[in-house]
């Protein structure tokens, strides 16, 4: 017999699963018309509960990855959403029921988070944990997804989506929070970023034991280059990077990952502000010393980086910046507690990090007062210096936000452009991260579109917002619309297809 889906605040609202695999073909538009120009597809993929863990609990990352395509070529749109196959996924398939015991996944509460070791046993030996559900990436000519910790990076076919398998250079791959020994495969980072023009990708893993992150550059063939900081400061949670014409740079931040806070009976994740932020700054080729920049910064915290500029010797590092991570700690909730949602007990304004690059002095500023978060550019200038960002933005609740609008700013200017998604009064409806389409293979930096998925999960529907970059005041160009609910996905990417 099939199990509830539980009454957990992790599977509720906008987190409700969509535990069905679809196919749309021509989807409907119910505003305007997507542009003919549009040619290529935008991938999300995020946690979907589809069955108990071995010991029926539901830690957010341990459950499965589903990954969502919106597929658009002559004008019109296709829709199709599939389970990630993972090695675990596939083990629970065949048996029919979770399978795997976290030993972080039997708090039942807001401890409960799926990155910590599981106990092995005589069918999980050798099956890494991992669920893909954190990101997903275009990479020599698939889409990849990860999870950041607990196993190898998989493809997807970018037509079909039908999971492909592991990627062929994950033996290669450094181990990350869980021990490689045990699932016989790597990690790599959710949050990678790519040189257009090379094709190459440049990834890491973290743990909480030194060398606490290394840098890995994965070229197009397959090859993988590695570099272990053996210099770095702490044990941080390595979430994501800038990229720069010739550094990778890696922000060492006092949000700590530990299994033994698991064993203490805590959770995995810690906010120690006693320690300093910590910039490095690491060369591209992976060859030569890295710079260590001792930021003059008060405890705040970045999850998702915007991009980089370097000017007259000063990089300067934009993004959303957090007051403290958006996560639970103990000192916000009691053992027992459900945990609060995403972006509720946090909120993030744009900001900027400048490192004077002569003198090693950094600073940090905020450039907006307007909540904001989720970032993303143009990635064909990833690591070439920019001009526009696209966030998704809202209004102060609480001590979190709730996300309602696309925001668009000219980060040389700091002019912004908003246009408000969710109207006041309207049913509840959660605005996800968005995505940048070129206008064609050789615009210019910022023509294009962006494209913006709704959940209209109060009503069981889904859509997919369609913005011009010229003016996206004037609201969405096209409107296409996905017959049933959404289910929540935490990031995703373009693939171009001309």
């Amino acid at each position: 017999m099939g199990a509830p889906i539980p009454k957990d605040a992790r599977l509720k609202g906008p987190f409700q699963p969509m535990r069905f695999e679809a196919t749309v073909d021509d989807c409907v538009v119910s505003h305007g018309e997507i542009p003919e120009d549009l040619a290529g597809g935008f991938y999300r993929v995020g946690p979907t509960w589809k069955r108990p863990t071995k010991q029926g609990t539901n830690a957010l990352l341990s459950m499965d990855g589903m990954v969502q395509g919106m597929v658009f070529e002559d004008g019109k749109a296709h829709f199709k959403n599939r389970w990630v196959k993972t090695p675990k996924y596939l083990l629970e398939e065949k048996h029919g029921q979770g399978m795997f015991e976290w030993e972080d996944g039997g708090f039942g509460d807001y401890r409960s988070w799926g990155y910590g070791n599981v106990k092995r046993d005589e069918h999980t030996m050798g099956v890494p944990q991992g669920t893909n559900n954190v990101n997903i990436f275009p990479f020599n000519g698939q889409m990849v997804a990860s999870g950041e910790q607990g196993g190898p990076p998989i493809a997807i076919d970018p037509i079909s989506l039908e999971t492909v398998g592991i990627v062929d250079w994950s033996a290669k791959l450094p181990e990350g929070v869980n021990p490689r020994a045990a699932y016989g495969d790597a990690a790599f980072t959710a949050h990678p970023k790519w040189d257009d023009a090379t094709g190459e990708l440049y990834g890491w893993a973290y743990k909480d034991t030194a060398p606490y992150v290394t840098i890995t550059k994965i070229s197009p063939d397959g090859g993988v280059k590695s570099l272990e900081l053996h210099d770095a400061p702490y044990n941080t949670v390595a979430h994501d990077i800038w990229l720069t014409q010739d550094y990778i740079v890696m922000p060492f931040q006092p949000f700590i990952i530990s299994q033994d806070r698991v064993k203490a009976g805590l959770g995995i994740f810690g906010w120690k502000t006693e320690l300093p932020i910590v910039i490095g700054l690491i060369p591209r080729d992976l060859e030569g010393p890295v710079r260590w920049i001792d930021a003059d910064i008060e405890p705040e915290y970045i999850m998702h980086t915007l991009s980089a500029n370097i000017v007259d010797n000063k990089l300067y590092l934009d993004a959303p910046i957090f007051d403290r991570p958006p996560f639970p700690f103990e000192t916000d909730v009691k053992d027992g507690q459900a945990p609060p949602l995403f972006f509720s007990i946090a909120m993030s304004t744009m900001g900027r990090w400048t490192v004077d690059l002569e003198t090693g002095k950094a600073t940090s500023e905020r450039l907006s007062d307007r909540p904001t978060e989720l970032p993303k550019m143009d990635e064909r200038y990833y690591g070439r210096g920019y001009e526009w960002g696209y966030m998704i933005g809202g209004d102060t609740k609480g001590s979190g936000m709730s996300m309602k609008s696309l925001i668009v700013q000219n980060m040389k200017t700091l002019k912004e452009d908003e246009f408000r998604i969710r109207a006041d009064g309207s049913p509840p409806s959660a605005v996800l991260e968005a995505t940048f389409a070129p206008r064609h293979k050789g615009a210019k930096e910022g023509d294009g579109y962006v494209i913006v998925p709704v959940s209209r999960w109060a009503e069981n529907l889904g859509e997919y917002q369609i913005f011009d970059t010229e003016d996206i005041t004037q609201g969405p160009v096209a409107i296409v619309d996905v017959p049933f609910r959404l289910g929540w996905t935490a990031h995703g990417h373009w693939m171009d297809f001309r």
